[in-house]
């Protein structure tokens, strides 16, 4: 706890943590989770069948 509470005190990763966000919403997000596939954001899927298959399909792109 000591060292949670040195670096909460510290803000030692604040610049971190504000490049993540800027970088989040520089890529359009806007809620968690978001999920990326080969830098395209997969959005409004309507079930876990629609990830396996664009998953599926990028691996085979790429000989997986």
């Amino acid at each position: 706890m000591d060292q949670f509470d040195t670096c909460m005190s510290t803000n030692k990763y604040l610049a971190k943590v504000n490049a993540d966000i800027k970088a989040a919403e520089e890529l359009g997000v806007r809620s968690t989770p978001s999920l990326f596939l080969n830098g395209e954001k997969l959005e409004n899927a309507p079930d876990y069948g629609y990830y396996r298959v664009r998953i599926e399909q990028a691996l085979a792109e790429v000989g997986g």
